[in-house]
């Protein structure tokens, strides 16, 4: 009853508003807003990679938005395999024993160039890698920095639907074209990256 009184995708719609006029108002305190919480919750590993992708394309312009993305994201996934690493290392171990051997068997036989294939497809969720990485033995630096370059890819068409999807609920406009070619390359990026996954490891 409660909820018939509601008008729920207009109260979406002004909340985003908010935002977005926050950050062309402030973009430089949004930034670093956007930034520092994105940081938080990807650091602890909640599994919100995929919102916090798309409200960056709503908020920012994308150039923008893949910079912040791509260097809070990559920060946050090293965080939370050193936390992986040094904290909960026996516990992930035994909640996830078969992803764990798997990571680890493609580790001991291809070294970073698995971490890269992983990054560049959504075989592991964003946050199970991060964790499950951790124990392994790669470096740190390795880590970032194939973090960073092998999640590019994603992280772009995500923004990139992100900002179509702010033209479409805040302006009111019709989906066009360039819309629905990003919503059929996110849909068939699976199938894409697996067979590049097999193609980088062999």
């Amino acid at each position: 009853m409660f909820l018939d009184n509601i008008d729920i995708t207009s109260f979406l719609n002004s909340k985003l508003s908010l935002l977005k006029s926050f950050s062309d108002n402030y973009p430089y305190e949004a930034s670093l807003y956007y930034f520092f919480l994105s940081l938080l919750l990807l650091s602890l590993s909640f599994p919100v990679a995929f919102i916090l992708g798309i409200l960056a394309g709503i908020i920012f312009n994308p150039v923008q938005a893949i910079i912040l993305v791509s260097f809070s994201s990559s920060i946050a996934a090293t965080i939370a395999m050193l936390l992986s690493r040094f904290f909960f290392r026996d516990f992930l171990r035994k909640r996830y024993s078969r992803q764990y051997e798997s990571i680890d068997n493609g580790f001991m036989i291809n070294g970073v160039s698995y971490l890269f294939a992983i990054r560049m497809t959504p075989i592991f969720p964003y946050f199970l890698a991060n964790l499950l990485v951790g124990l392994t033995t790669i470096k740190i630096i390795p880590y970032y920095l194939t973090t960073q370059v092998g999640m590019l890819p994603i992280t772009t068409i995500i923004i990139l639907l992100g900002n179509g999807l702010n033209e479409i609920i805040l302006s009111n406009a019709k989906i066009d074209i360039e819309f629905l070619i990003l919503l059929s390359l996110l849909g068939l990026l699976p199938i894409f990256f697996k067979f590049l996954f097999k193609k980088i490891l062999n």
